[in-house]
This record gives structure tokens, C-alpha cells and sequence, in this order.
């Protein structure tokens, strides 16, 4: 298979010293389950591989890479504690990075170039605000910042039960009645991009891109469990500042 790694990145105006980009899992050197650039070091796969595939990264050596517990919690780096699903950086030495496999990536960066943040925002992150937890730590002006959500799976894909479509009662136009009896379909992607709006980012820029249908691009922890498959892969969406644009 072909070894050179793919990125996307965003299309968005940001400042010219801001890096931001989401791995797929084009190139790399992992295979079987996790065929291709898996760069999740805690999803069975081999730690050299998983090293070898992190080693490719643009300004790999700078990113800091988090313990995610599909918490509310965001870390401001540099942070001995790694234990968190949202970071935050004003140093072209720390870079962010959330992984995802079906979960909602968002990168940060203020219009000036001096603050970044990713978040990493499933259901329950979602649920416990992690994104308002993350605006409020960046103590910066709302409408000073830009928001990118990344590859993510799409409403269309992601079929849940009443009790969990309920907790987002609030937000009728991400929740769709599926087909199947009892079951809906949520819009994680537009809940973040809700979430953002309410917690005063009016620039918000959406990928379009799911990791369910796009399985050749990206990993998708519901299309392995569907496929029966013991674990997948994970992309890695990060953020940083450089010293000069």
C-alpha cells in the first residue's frame, strides 16, 4: 500500500502562523485492523507502528497527546496531567491534538494567532459542555475566535436509543426519527457547531467529512463494531502556533 500519509486541512482564513490539520489513515505502516497511519497508542495495535506512524506528523515532536476519558476536562499546556478531552496552547512549543474515530474533532485559533485549542467532543462531552469549558479557559473575546469540525461521523450514521437522543432534547434539528423502531439519529457535528454559536463563535467552519462512509480515509469505531471487528485505528486532529507566519 502506499506509505506517504494523508492530511486534510482546514479551508479556513487563519492567521498564517497557525498549523491545523487532521491525519486519515492513508500511508502508515499499521495493518490488519488498523491497516494505515493509526495513531492511537491505546487501541491493541503495535507501539512501534503506532511510533513509527505518530513520527510523520507535521511538527509531531511538539504535540502533546492526551489521555481522553470523554470528559468535560481541558488542560492549558504545558500540563504534567495529560488526563483531559480539551487543550489549550498560546506556545509555538506545545501544539494540541484530539483523536477521533467517529467523535467530533474541533480545532480553536483566535483571529489574532495567539491562542489555539482542540477539543474532543463525543455524546457525553457533548453532555457535560466540554466546548464551553474550553471558550471559557481560552478567556479570550468570542467573536475573536474560529472553530473547524473535523472528520466526524455523520448524522445519517449515527443511530442512537430514546434515553440518549433525549438529553439532547434541546437541540430538535440535530436529532432525526430513524427507521428502525425506538431509535433516532443524532447530529454531533451540529450540536458542536450549536454549542460553539451559543458560547459566542460566530466563525465556524464545517469539514463535511464522516468517518462512517469515508472508511478508506478515516477509522470508525461503529463501522468496526458493526463489521465485528475486535478494534480500529484512530486519526489525530491538531493545532499549533508556529514563530512566524
Amino acid at each position: 500500500m502506499n506509505k506517504t500519509p494523508e492530511f486534510v486541512t482546514p479551508q479556513w482564513d487563519c492567521p498564517a502562523n497557525v498549523v491545523a490539520y487532521s491525519s486519515t489513515r492513508k500511508g502508515g505502516v499499521s495493518s490488519g485492523d488498523f491497516e494505515g497511519l493509526n495513531v492511537g497508542a491505546h487501541v491493541g495495535d503495535d507501539l512501534l507502528l503506532v511510533r513509527a506512524n505518530r513520527s510523520v506528523l507535521p511538527h509531531h515532536e511538539k504535540i502533546t497527546w492526551l489521555e481522553q476519558v470523554h470528559s468535560n476536562k481541558v488542560l492549558s499546556l504545558p500540563s504534567i496531567d495529560t488526563t483531559a478531552d480539551a487543550a489549550i496552547s498560546t506556545s509555538p512549543n506545545f501544539f494540541c491534538a484530539v483523536m477521533t474515530a467517529d467523535c467530533v474533532p474541533i480545532l480553536v485559533c483566535s483571529k489574532r494567532g495567539d491562542a489555539v485549542a482542540a477539543i474532543h467532543a463525543g455524546w457525553k462531552g457533548l453532555h457535560t459542555n466540554v466546548i464551553a469549558n474550553t471558550i471559557n479557559t481560552l478567556k479570550l473575546t468570542t467573536s475573536e475566535l474560529m472553530a473547524w469540525i473535523g472528520p466526524a461521523i455523520s448524522v445519517d450514521c449515527y443511530e442512537v436509543d430514546e434515553t440518549l437522543a433525549q438529553q439532547f432534547a434541546q437541540y430538535p434539528n440535530a436529532i432525526k426519527k430513524s427507521t428502525a423502531p425506538g431509535k433516532y439519529l443524532l447530529d454531533l457535528p451540529l450540536i458542536s457547531e450549536t454549542q460553539l454559536r451559543q458560547n459566542g463563535v460566530e466563525s465556524i467552519y464545517q469539514s463535511g467529512l464522516c468517518t462512517y462512509t469515508q472508511k478508506e480515509m478515516f477509522y470508525s469505531h461503529r463501522f468496526a463494531t458493526h463489521k465485528r471487528k475486535r478494534s480500529t485505528g484512530r486519526i489525530v486532529s491538531v493545532i499549533g502556533l508556529t514563530t512566524n507566519g
